[in-house]
């Protein structure tokens, strides 16, 4: 008789569950945008956190652009454009002029040698002075574990690129040196056609980025930063061992977008209130003292002295402190259509 009650209460569940998708109030699949509904169901407290965390990060920039706001070039300096797109998987995007063109991988759906090669040719004929790829999960030609067998003894012409597996790149642009390094690896997320893939548990990121890196280009996001909940922890401390002036990243299409990073008290209690075990349920949560509820108080504290430092120490206009990090990510969601969102950069 329980099982029988069980088994009809979960059809009940699924039920439910089905028709809150079909009404646009819950997700359809981990890599869509988490709807309202979704972040209550996981954790209110999370996403109190992360509109706190989201409000003082505007306070601090006073820009809805921050990528244009927050890497000031050196006053007197001519600064130096980037321009940031991952994820075209065969399509081509608008790109803006600029001195540097970076493309944070998936250039293609099936990973095979001549569309990689199609991608590769559009992406030379770009008029930036550097352009930089690293390959991304879709990209299976690059990985000669995940190379398709047909593959095998072909070669794609890279020359005019500047391919980065692990590697560091340093030029000089406008008199200034830019040191950027790149990297492919990603956690599982597919079969093993998929390249770069590392167990979750055992990433390859510790003391991987050289100190001195002004740009890391990777394909995965950090955890907790323009990623939907699907990035690597293990990046994350990487980042703060380096604090890159510039993290470029994709993969996760519905993450696209820039945001501000400080590296700072602020930004470690908001990642320390995401990386609390989630509640039984959210009610509980919420009506149980537990020890997010001091995260968050920690948090509130910390953003209100973070936005006061700025505005009666550091007056009126962008903290200049930061870093930032772009999605740049051209496909829409999961819709196989790309807009031209190219991200532009000026440090």
């Amino acid at each position: 008789m329980y099982v029988g009650t069980a088994f009809g209460s979960a059809k009940l569940l699924l039920r439910v569950m089905g028709l809150l998708q079909l009404l646009g109030l819950r997700r359809p699949n981990q890599w869509e945008p988490p709807t309202l509904l979704d972040s209550l169901f996981v954790s209110p407290l999370n996403l109190v956190a992360t509109l706190i965390y989201h409000v003082v990060l505007f306070l601090r920039t006073l820009s809805l652009s921050p990528a244009s706001s927050v890497l000031r070039p050196p006053q007197g300096r001519h600064p130096i454009r980037v321009v940031c797109i991952s994820d075209t998987h065969e399509q081509t995007v608008d790109v803006p002029s600029g001195d540097v063109l970076i493309h944070a991988g998936d250039l293609t759906d099936s990973g095979l040698a001549r569309d990689i090669q199609t991608q590769v040719d559009w992406l030379k004929a770009q008029p930036h002075q550097v352009k930089v790829v690293v390959a991304g999960n879709h990209d299976s030609w690059f990985d000669r574990t995940a190379r398709f067998a047909s593959d095998a003894e072909t070669e794609v012409n890279l020359e005019g690129l500047i391919y980065l597996e692990g590697e560091q790149s340093v030029h000089e642009i406008h008199g200034r040196r830019l040191s950027i390094f790149g990297a492919p690896d990603i956690p599982k997320c597919g079969p093993s056609s998929f390249a770069f893939q590392y167990p979750p548990e055992k990433h390859p990121w510790l003391s991987k980025v050289p100190p001195q890196t002004d740009i890391l280009i990777t394909h995965t996001p950090p955890k907790h930063h323009r990623d939907i909940g699907l990035g690597c922890p293990g990046l994350l401390r990487e980042l703060w061992r380096v604090q890159p002036r510039l993290h470029v990243f994709g993969h996760v299409h519905s993450g696209a977008g820039c945001e501000p990073v400080y590296f700072d008290d602020f930004q470690a209690a908001y990642e320390r209130v995401l990386s609390r075990p989630l509640p039984v349920g959210p009610i509980r949560e919420v009506v149980i003292p537990n020890a997010k509820w001091l995260d968050v108080a920690a948090l509130v504290y910390l953003g209100v002295e973070s936005v006061l430092w700025k505005w009666l120490m550091a007056g009126p206009g962008p903290d200049d402190r930061g870093r930032l990090m772009v999605n740049a990510a051209q496909m829409y969601r999961n819709t196989g259509k790309v807009k031209s969102r190219a991200t532009v950069v000026d440090m």
